[in-house]
């Protein structure tokens, strides 16, 4: 029998395989979302904890480094339950297994670590687990000031202290910038709709946009002050689709760290 064709005189078979291109588009982009994204903003994640550290240490009369492949391993499935968690907005279950992974780490980890690096480092997956809790009312401004200052003085101090042995009052002064740089870059997980998400964006944002200014003035501040103003405009005038969202302010946020972290090395 001859083909059916339609009103213009095309065959139907040439109908019956577009679908089929489209399902392949989407599996493609499914799997970019799947793999690209979790990727990119672990790694960015692993460059805002580690690099500060070892950078602050070449100006101190530093002890001998210590390899500890166990904290490299923790790092790297901590950033990734923490992408999970904040990706699938505090719901579903794929964090609920990664969160397994640092915990099981922490049994190593124990044996190489003192007990006050060992509490730093039980903080974070323990916090993770906490901000779930809807009784607990974390999903807002408070469990954003509770993550920003946890993500600032657990893993960069772990690992300063592995670098030198020892811990200062300095160091610890100069991570305001960090702590800063979460409570504007991660608002908008916690603070994801309205006027608030707004007042809480222009607050954070305007402190760490002070605190970069006061910074000795060359291209890496201005840069860096560049990336903050930008990132204010997106966090006011757009609605990012929540699949998109803590990759795309993860690769902000360690852009403008290590920016301006990068004085540190002049």
């Amino acid at each position: 029998m001859p083909n059916t064709t339609n009103s213009a005189g095309n065959p139907q078979t040439g109908h019956i395989n577009q679908p089929k291109q489209s399902l392949r588009t989407n599996k493609s982009i499914n799997w970019k979302t799947i793999w690209i994204a979790p990727t990119l903003s672990c790694i960015a994640q692993i460059l805002i904890w580690w690099t500060y550290p070892l950078i602050y240490s070449k100006q101190l009369s530093a002890g001998q480094w210590q390899n500890n492949p166990w904290l490299m391993t923790y790092s790297i499935f901590l950033a990734l339950a923490i992408y999970y968690t904040f990706n699938d907005a505090f719901k579903g279950w794929r964090h609920y297994l990664l969160l397994l992974v640092p915990l099981f780490l922490l049994y190593f980890l124990y044996h190489e670590v003192t007990i006050q690096q060992f509490i730093l480092l039980f903080l974070m997956p323990i916090s993770l687990i906490l901000f779930h809790f809807k009784w607990l009312n974390l999903q807002n401004i408070f469990g954003l000031i509770l993550y920003s200052g946890i993500s600032t003085l657990s893993m960069p101090v772990v690992i300063f202290y592995q670098q030198n042995t020892f811990l200062t009052k300095p160091f610890l002064l100069s991570l305001l910038p960090l702590l800063l740089s979460y409570l504007f870059y991660m608002s908008i997980i916690f603070v994801p709709k309205g006027k608030k998400k707004r007042m809480t964006a222009l607050t954070f944002g305007v402190m760490l946009l002070l605190n970069t200014l006061s910074l000795p003035w060359n291209i890496w501040t201005f840069l860096a002050i560049i990336i903050i103003v930008f990132t204010w405009m997106v966090l006011i005038n757009l609605d990012l689709k929540q699949k998109f969202r803590m990759s795309f302010f993860s690769i902000l946020q360690a852009i403008t760290v290590l920016l301006i972290f990068l004085q540190q090395s002049r």
